[in-house]
């Protein structure tokens, strides 16, 4: 196969045995030709196309169904992410997903592992559209009762460092393996310095998931955005963060810790009206975004792809194309670790996970994606 490497031109990409065989530079790049890059990565899908992994009703069969979709929009690895809910829910939960890996080999391909964002989680102003009477203090036997159900595979922990015996669950399960990230908090510079001293390397779409009025200075955004020790991911849809925020994480994060993710929501390719997420009400807008219908509103989840989050964030946050495009590969990638098997970056002997795309205004468009060397066509 040829095609362009953003900022590095034309190359002749071999494929054998589900793998990238060789790598040769033809020449320059080339404005007639696609584009080729790793598939991407989204550690955040709650939904899409009308499955919600959080769903008490979740079923095999509409698990299966996300598929297609996600992989049109150039995802090849995702972690479906369930949210706040009780604690019977999230096993259940967790089991139908491990079904579903145990009878489908594309979606044992296509997701590494799994993300708990709650239960714990603030229940104050940074709720969000998580719903505060399920929120829990931390446990580590409640969260190993989870990861069982999971059969192991809970690989990222959303949390608020501030709840009473956070510190404690943040060293635990990041000396597990798990990747831990800081989210939906309430808490003070103070707790966020100390969830990252406890093992914390992720902070959980920055810039959401925190009250609508905090204190100037002493507010845990600011703490996460000068650790060196956290990388942030964003939403990117023009929505959730305005282009000033974007610049300023990517800016502070640099090239290596900036992770782009979609947080979609099961409303994700359907038609603009009023849906529910869970017990709420919310209301697909024409323009994309997704609110509640409760007094106050607030955003809930979103309807971003990955291939739109790429676009955005090159220009959005004024960033150059091939950093855009490791902020949703190379980067994700690495943070989860090489046990997963995740391609990252083409290069001889990474998983033949691949994105070809072209070059659009408003995002990329999608030809195929390789997945374990198999071309998948849209």
């Amino acid at each position: 196969m040829d095609a362009n490497i953003a900022g590095k031109g034309f190359y002749r990409i071999l494929i054998a045995n589900q793998l990238i065989g060789d790598l040769r530079r033809l020449g320059p790049e080339r404005a007639s030709e696609p584009y080729c890059s790793a598939g991407f990565v989204d550690l955040q899908i709650n939904g899409f196309a009308g499955t919600d992994f959080s769903a008490p009703d979740l079923t095999e069969a509409s698990v299966l169904r996300v598929l297609e979709p996600i992989r049109a929009t150039g995802v090849t690895s995702f972690c479906p992410t369930l949210v706040t809910g009780s604690l019977d829910l999230l096993e259940r939960n967790l089991r139908t997903l491990e079904r579903v890996r145990a009878g489908s080999q594309d979606f044992a391909a296509s997701v590494p592992c799994y993300h708990m964002e709650g239960p714990y989680l603030s229940p104050g102003g940074a709720h969000g559209a998580h719903d505060p009477t399920l929120m829990r203090q931390p446990a580590w036997h409640e969260f190993k009762r989870l990861q069982e159900a999971a059969g192991g595979r809970i690989g990222i922990l959303t949390i608020a460092p501030e709840l009473p015996g956070a510190s404690e669950l943040i060293e635990r399960v990041s000396g597990a393996g798990v990747l831990v990230a800081i989210g939906h908090t309430d808490g003070s510079p103070a707790d966020v310095h100390r969830a990252v001293r406890a093992g914390a390397r992720l902070s959980t779409h920055l810039g959401n998931g925190c009250a609508e009025f905090i204190h100037r200075h002493q507010t845990p955004i600011w703490a996460q955005l000068v650790s060196d020790g956290l990388s942030a991911s964003m939403i990117c849809d023009g929505f959730h963060l305005p282009p000033e925020l974007i610049q300023a994480i990517a800016r502070l994060k640099g090239a290596d810790r900036s992770i782009l993710i979609t947080d979609a929501i099961h409303v994700a390719g359907l038609d603009p009206g009023d849906y529910y997420l869970g017990p709420t009400p919310i209301r697909l807008l024409p323009s994309g975004q997704v609110i509640t219908l409760t007094t106050p509103a607030s955003m809930a989840g979103s309807t971003l792809t990955m291939n739109r989050a790429v676009e955005r964030f090159h220009t959005l946050g004024g960033v150059p194309l091939e950093i855009a495009i490791r902020a949703a590969t190379a980067n994700p990638a690495r943070l989860l670790g090489p046990a997963y098997g995740i391609c990252g970056e083409l290069e001889p002997g990474a998983p033949a996970n691949l994105a070809i795309w072209t070059r659009s205004t408003a995002e990329l468009q999608m030809d195929a994606v390789f997945l374990n060397g198999l071309r998948h066509e849209f």
